[in-house]
Formats: C-alpha cells, sequence, structure tokens
C-alpha cells in the first residue's frame, strides 16, 4: 500500500501533515538550513523541510491536531519528516541527514521528542506498514463520523479503496505480528500495539462505507463536504509550494492543482446577477449618451416642462418672499399649509 497514492485525498493525516509543512514554519530560521539553499537567498525544499522541523521541535508542545493519536505526534513527526526527505533530490541524503539530526539534536525539547524514530527509518516496506496504520489510526474516527454512520455523504471510489486497502494492511499485520511468529521487533507490530492501546478490540476493521459513488458523478458532493482552510490543503509532492504563502514567496503553482489552489468563489447565482445587470447598464449608457449628445435631450426637457415637472417654481410671490426676506424659523412652527405648484397645461 503505497501511501502516495492517497495524498490527495480529504484525509486527517494529510492535514496534519500539511500543518507540519506550514504552521510553525517561520520559526525554524536557522543557518543550518540556510546551507542547504543551493542559490544564496532561495528557498529549496530541503530548506524548507529543515525550518519546518526546527520551527515544529520549538513549538512541540503546541503540536495539537492529532486527535485521539496526540500520544503519538512524536511518531507522526519522525513519519512527516522522513516522508518529505524521500521526496527531496535537490541535496545528498547524507547531508540532509547529517542537518536534521543537527537540528533534532539542539533542539529543547529533544527529551520529550527524539530522532531515535527517524533513524531507523531503514527498510523502506517496513516504514510503509508504519505510516499506513498510524495514517489510518488518525483517519479512522473522522471517517466513521463521516461515511461509516451514515450515508448522506457518499464515499468516492477513490477512498472506499483506501479504506479496504488500510482494512487489508491492518489484517496482515495483525498476523504478522502473532506471539507465535516472534515479530516484535518489527516496527509495524509497534505501531499495531499502540494503535490497539487507543482503539482496542480491533475497532478499525468495521469501518465499511455506507454508500459509494464514482468520482465523475456530477451530483456528488466534494469529499467530506466540508470548507477546508487553504492553508491546510493536502501535500502534492512539492514542499516549496506548500509552504510559499507563509514564508510570503512568490512560488509560481498551477492554480487549479496546486495546494494553494485558489477556489472560485463565484455561483451560479453571481453570474445570474452579472447577467441581468449588464443590459440594464448598457440601456443606461446609451439613453444618456442620447440625452447628452442628441437632439433628444433639449426635447426631453421641454417636455416635461410642458407637463409641470417643474410648476412649483410658478409660484413667483412665495419665491421673491424666499428670497427677499431674512425666514424666521419661529415665524413658521404653527404653519401646516402645504404648497404644492400647479401650471396649467
Amino acid at each position: 500500500m503505497e501511501t502516495d497514492d492517497y495524498d490527495t485525498l480529504n484525509l486527517t493525516s494529510n492535514r496534519c501533515y500539511t500543518k507540519l509543512d506550514t504552521r510553525y514554519i517561520i520559526d525554524g530560521n536557522d543557518e543550518k538550513c540556510k546551507k542547504l539553499e543551493t542559490t544564496p537567498g532561495e528557498y529549496t525544499n530541503a530548506t524548507l523541510l529543515c525550518m519546518g522541523l526546527k520551527g515544529n521541535l520549538k513549538n512541540y508542545n503546541l503540536l495539537d491536531f492529532f486527535e485521539k493519536m496526540k500520544d503519538y505526534k512524536c511518531k507522526y513527526l519522525s513519519l512527516w519528516v522522513h516522508d518529505r526527505l524521500s521526496k527531496i533530490k535537490e541535496v545528498d541524503e547524507t547531508t540532509m541527514k547529517s542537518t536534521l539530526f543537527g537540528i533534532w539534536g539542539e533542539s529543547e525539547n529533544f527529551e520529550n521528542c527524539n530522532s531515535s524514530d527517524f533513524g531507523s527509518y531503514l527498510d523502506s516496506a517496513d516504514y510503509i506498514k508504519e505510516k499506513s496504520l498510524y495514517d489510518y489510526a488518525l483517519n479512522y474516527e473522522d471517517l466513521e463520523n463521516l461515511y461509516g454512520k451514515t450515508d448522506i455523504i457518499p464515499c468516492t471510489t477513490k477512498l472506499a479503496e483506501y479504506i479496504r486497502k488500510s482494512i487489508e494492511l491492518y489484517n496482515k499485520v495483525k498476523s504478522e505480528c502473532e506471539p507465535s511468529k516472534n515479530n516484535k521487533i518489527q516496527r509495524s507490530c509497534t505501531a499495531l500495539k499502540d494503535i490497539q492501546s487507543i482503539y482496542p478490540k480491533d475497532e478499525l476493521l468495521n469501518l465499511k462505507c455506507k454508500r459509494i459513488e464514482d468520482e465523475s458523478t456530477p451530483s456528488r458532493e466534494v469529499e467530506g463536504s466540508r470548507t477546508q482552510p487553504q492553508h491546510e490543503r493536502q501535500h502534492e509532492g512539492n514542499l516549496k509550494d506548500h509552504r510559499s504563502s507563509v514564508l510570503g514567496l512568490d512560488f509560481t503553482e498551477d492554480a487549479s492543482t496546486g495546494p494553494y489552489a485558489s477556489e472560485d468563489a463565484s455561483s451560479p447565482d453571481s453570474h445570474k446577477a452579472i447577467g441581468s445587470t449588464l443590459p440594464i447598464l448598457g440601456v443606461l449608457s446609451i439613453g444618456f449618451v442620447l440625452y447628452k449628445f442628441t437632439g433628444l435631450g433639449p426635447m426631453a426637457r421641454n417636455f416635461l416642462r410642458t407637463k409641470g415637472i417643474n410648476g412649483i417654481n410658478s409660484h413667483d410671490g412665495l419665491t421673491h418672499e424666499l428670497l427677499d426676506s431674512t425666514y424666521d424659523r419661529n415665524v413658521h412652527l404653527d404653519e401646516t399649509k402645504t404648497y404644492v405648484g400647479y401650471q396649467a397645461i
């Protein structure tokens, strides 16, 4: 089960890893990280990972987004570092690991979260099993509430596949870790034990989608049917783009696919409003031009005068009285007459 296959799903694990990418990167500015720049002043993926690790370690006590699995947040931090490191190509792996271990060793939270797990990820197959199990445990509660307890929101076929493969992996590891097989040192066995301490009685095997719809179904809601903060989108393989908005950097990215893709805020109603407003504005504009620059203007004014629109000005006596004398407010306090202009046609 390749974890990269499901990086684009709206899963709790993906959102948590994205928070590790971005939330405290500003606090991770370090000379060791700057040495990973291929060009001075240019933030590379390696530099950003280094800064992200230092910022997360510095704010370790504030990493509070792992929900029921919060007791294993150091595990998730190690899994995140290894996952992001595996995608970096511009820096030698030995140099990169040496820098990351140095950042880890200098952390004030080293006793709370050390680098031993990160340093033990040597077998990629066992790492993938371990990460997949921890991720599924992190995702379980949200998936159960959204798709297992009700059929209001359907699973996509991709999400249903993820759940099925996660259950298959869980059963496989459970079989591998039976006491008779003496595989206690296998890291995935440790992961299974940790998960069972939070979800006893193999609760993670009970998850099933109430309803499944293909992604191409027109009526299908966006997966999860929840608005996700823009800075919390899934990791899609480019660490630089992930942290660009946090650092205020201008990294180019396809607006339709990137993790910081802007969502189209326009709706069908707004399009209708625009469609009905533009013709009205056009008519008003044409009317103004005809009134201002053609003979229709004087004709319209003469027509209005003959209809008595300006008739109120025909009371010359009242007009002269108002102009020739100072208005005394107190004189007219009790006066209730209303003067209506009239001009005979």
